[in-house]
């Protein structure tokens, strides 16, 4: 029996044709929307009426994929109609910047914000990227930059910076190691000295402090992800207690981006495929009960890839940036891509970003 949600969540997008002839039989819109229905597995949000108004995108898309050579690259926080209708690979930051590294098609389109594209052209120099939607920023990645961390380094000389890997890859051209919310935690314990600089998450930053407590001294920026930092400490707390006089044990699960107080409360702290991978595994063994603290993409992921009963309760909270990318955008894109869809980096920025990112790698084995 597939899970299900107990929290609310918006209706989905319909897709813009205008401009666009197919040539696709009704069977064979008939046979995709059903493919899509069945995959993505939320029949009220996605039910087949609305899995046939985006058929003619999938399968536009996945045909020109082939003509092309197109290697297309999803995150976890995409649209369900992109996650399961067209991408080839799904993940985390970590897992998607190995993946377009090691991707043998010389095109990749990643369907992101946009400092997961740069990364792509970073450790991809050679290949042609395309980003469909160049006004998909990160509110992390907008609240620091280049100059700032020159700075931090300026009053820390000698201090090693590590950088996570939502920003700029002028952010992380300053920087001496990227890492990612699988890994942070592994690599800065391996850096030499005993003091950091790690930004620009501060609410990451502080769960490093306390890790690291002892150990390394540990300098923070002050940014944060407007998704992560509207979820509370006494948010959660209301739910649980909520649920408990019903009798229901809720297992929290948060990303590591929220506040402190957040992650005092959770049971889990990772990834969001960490996370997602941890709700299926207790879902498998009877503990259906799951309250997800990130972004509602991993609690699509979640109701499409388990087998199991589970309840999603409380709530998630949309990301408008990575919610711009619809289908619509990959498949103009993939037809005629605007100079601004294409990833061009200074070669000076790509050579240092990539010494960060190459250091994760390293240090992540």
């Amino acid at each position: 029996m597939a899970g299900h949600m107990v929290i609310d969540m918006p209706p989905a997008p319909v897709p813009s044709v205008h401009g666009y002839n197919f040539a696709q039989s009704e069977s064979e819109i008939e046979e995709e929307a059903k493919r899509l229905r069945d995959v993505i597995r939320q029949p009220l949000r996605w039910d087949l009426e609305v899995c046939k108004t985006i058929a003619p995108l999938t399968l536009e898309i996945n045909r020109l994929k082939k003509e092309r050579d197109v290697f297309l690259i999803a995150h976890s926080y995409q649209t369900p109609d992109i996650v399961y209708g067209v991408a080839d690979e799904v993940a985390d930051s970590y897992s998607l910047s190995k993946s377009a590294r090691d991707a043998p098609q010389n095109t990749i389109l990643f369907s992101s914000v946009r400092f997961m594209a740069e990364t792509a052209k970073i450790v991809s120099p050679h290949k042609l990227v395309l980003h469909p939607s160049p006004d998909a920023g990160c509110s992390l990645s907008d609240s620091i930059t280049a100059e700032d961390v020159r700075g931090l380094k300026r009053l820390n000389p000698g201090v090693p910076v590590a950088c996570y890997i939502n920003t700029s890859a002028a952010v992380k051209a300053e920087c001496d190691v990227c890492v990612t919310s699988s890994n942070y935690l592994k690599i800065c314990e391996r850096l030499p000295g005993e003091k950091l600089i790690f930004v620009p998450d501060r609410f990451m930053g502080k769960h490093l402090q306390r890790s690291l407590r002892g150990k390394k001294e540990v300098v923070l920026f002050d940014g944060e992800c407007e998704v992560h930092a509207k979820f509370t400490g006494d948010g959660i707390r209301g739910w649980r207690n909520k649920m408990s006089q019903s009798g229901i044990e809720l297992v929290v699960m948060s990303h590591p981006e929220c506040d402190a107080d957040v992650l005092d409360e959770s049971d889990v702290i990772g990834s969001s495929e960490i996370l997602k991978d941890e709700a299926i595994r207790l879902a498998s063994e009877g503990r259906r009960d799951i309250m997800l603290i990130t972004e509602c993409g991993t609690a699509d992921r979640v109701l499409a890839e388990t087998e199991d009963e589970l309840n999603i309760i409380g709530s998630c909270v949309m990301c408008k940036y990575m919610k711009k990318t619809q289908l619509s955008d990959i498949l103009q894109a993939l037809t005629n891509p605007t100079t601004e869809q294409i990833i061009e980096l200074d070669e000076d920025i790509i050579s240092k970003a990539k010494r960060s990112l190459d250091e994760m790698f390293r240090l992540s084995e």
